[in-house]
């Protein structure tokens, strides 16, 4: 676990820089358009490419290729691997250039159709329509940076695809920021963000490029026998399920978007912009710790090594565990904070405030069995078993959607949140008990006190993060001085930072002294990360 735990700080501090530069440009965003029908025709046209590129290229291909490249690699050597990338380019492109060309035709019929037609809004359907023409490329440009991403991680190079999505982000910061400087009215400025949006994923594609070309790798997109090829062929297989299986997520993303607009103005920008906050812990420790386990467990099982491929995701599996669930409970104890450093300013106003906080707690609830499912689906995927999760996947979908058709008139934008929890548990009790028949399970000895013990020091670190908060706010507002909006702002800012710095040491201390395995994995992780960042500058 040590072992794992090590690789994926490297990848936790790339996904780190992304995530909060994703923050930083939803926070731009929420400055500059607050939350009005024009947010939520911009959430609406953006999942669009999003859901497509989802069910095609990112979760179904990913799922598929790396095992297939890591075996082709292993089997035919770098040439026939490379070759292989270059195929599944190729149909890339064609299939996702079809997809991009028919969202451009029929835009404004997509958008009606899962916002329910903003109620009758036509003008509110028409704006939609017109940003989601200008960000269909995302489609095309993403799934191709998906294909390189794969070819990178299966050869163990995790930083610089960790990295490209930091690139997109950044890519639209500088957008946002200059229209902060440039005058625009409300629906020109909302045109060149989405523009900008579009721009950042040709540079989320191209960062890539370097780190395959010194493996190498050359660009050679080829369709010459793609359907005869045998690798194509199952990848083509494997993706057949996984692409049902998302489809079935789609469908829940669709239903539950169409749910929120029915709940009227400002929802969907709310759930959008707690869905960020979410991802945060997802992507640090679930995607971070199942990019490295997927690579090492594909490479296992291309070995025929199912004994080390089940301690790969064993090892993965603690790492979410210690990881993961300190990360949502902070997070709920800390929601009104930080929702009200990173959103509350400029058309963001209090009463926006007040509206997410709810929603982030209840996505935060599901972040421990949405991480656990990142790190058990892709082993399934390593042993040519793609029905499992894709059943695993169906069944989930099935009680978020029964969850939500039920509640959602009562429970509001919370409950939409809340049944992303119901959903990921479904899924992991599926994967997990099929885990044990497919591949079986190891020992584990004190893996149930281990489980006490965190539990325990998590409790800890709510109480210290409460406390500490509190007090320290508290004796801010007591001092006799005016603070100007934007010192205070930076004082919320330092004063949050300390907390959540006094939980996490509190956390990791408690786990030292009821002896958990990989507490001191832990304790040394911020040092290591600091090592990291500070090496290069030296």
């Amino acid at each position: 676990m040590a072992g794992t735990i090590r690789s994926s700080a490297s990848v936790s501090l790339a996904i780190l820089a992304s995530r909060v530069l994703g923050v930083v440009r939803d926070s731009l965003f929420a400055r500059i358009f607050g939350v009005s029908p024009l947010t939520d025709a911009y959430v609406a046209a953006f999942r669009i490419p999003n859901l497509l590129r989802d069910l095609f290229a990112e979760g179904a291909l990913s799922s598929a290729f790396v095992p297939t490249f890591s075996d082709a690699m292993v089997k035919g050597g770098q040439e026939r691997a490379y070759r292989l990338g270059n195929l599944v380019l190729g149909g890339i492109l064609l299939v996702t250039g079809t997809l991009t060309l028919a969202g451009f035709l029929w835009a404004d019929e997509l958008v009606s159709l899962i916002t329910r037609g903003f109620g009758g809004n036509a003008a509110q359907v028409a704006t939609g329509g017109l940003l989601a023409r200008i960000m269909m490329p995302i489609l095309t440009l993403v799934s191709v940076s998906a294909v390189w991403m794969g070819m990178l991680n299966a050869q163990q190079r995790y930083l610089a695809p960790a990295y490209a999505p930091a690139m997109f982000n950044v890519t639209s910061i500088v957008c946002g920021v200059a229209l902060l400087f440039l005058h625009f009215s409300e629906r020109s400025g909302m045109i060149v963000w989405s523009v900008g949006t579009a721009t950042a994923g040709l540079v989320q594609a191209v960062v890539q490029l370097p780190s395959l070309h010194r493996l190498g790798y050359r660009v050679r997109p080829s369709l010459v026998g793609l359907l005869r090829d045998l690798d194509v062929r199952r990848i083509m297989r494997l993706m057949g399920p996984a692409t049902v299986g998302l489809a079935a997520i789609q469908i829940n993303v669709f239903v539950n978007t169409q749910y929120a607009a029915a709940l009227g103005s400002g929802p969907l920008t709310y759930l959008q912009n707690a869905f960020r906050l979410f991802y945060l812990p997802v992507g640090l420790f679930g995607v971070a710790l199942a990019t490295v386990t997927t690579a090492r467990a594909s490479e296992e099982a291309a070995r025929g090594d199912r004994n080390a491929l089940i301690a790969r995701v064993m090892d993965g599996t603690r790492g979410v565990w210690l990881l993961a669930l300190p990360a949502a409970v902070g997070l709920v104890v800390l929601a009104k904070p930080i929702v009200q450093l990173l959103f509350q300013s400029g058309k963001f106003l209090p009463v926006h405030t007040a509206a997410t906080v709810p929603i982030v707690q209840a996505y935060m609830l599901g972040v421990l069995p949405y991480s656990l499912v990142k790190v058990f689906a892709p082993a399934f995927f390593a042993v040519d078993r793609p029905r499992v999760p894709m059943i695993a996947s169906m069944a989930s979908v099935a009680a978020n959607l029964t969850f939500n058709g039920l509640t959602y008139r009562w429970l509001g934008a919370p409950g939409l949140a809340l049944g992303t929890t119901v959903g990921a548990l479904v899924n992991l009790t599926i994967l997990r008990l099929w885990f044990g028949r497919v591949l079986g399970m190891p020992g584990k000895p004190g893996w149930l006190r281990d489980l006490a013990m965190m539990m325990v020091a998590n409790a800890v670190l709510a109480l210290v993060a409460i406390a500490v908060w509190e007090g320290a706010m508290r004796g801010v507002a007591a001092l006799p001085i005016h603070w100007p909006r934007g010192t205070f702002r930076l004082v919320h800012g330092i004063v949050l930072l300390a907390t959540i710095g006094a939980g996490f040491a509190t956390y990791v201390t408690c786990l030292r002294i009821l002896r958990v395995r990989g507490a001191e994995e832990l304790w040394e992780l911020p040092r290591k990360v600091l090592r990291r960042l500070v090496g290069p500058a030296r």
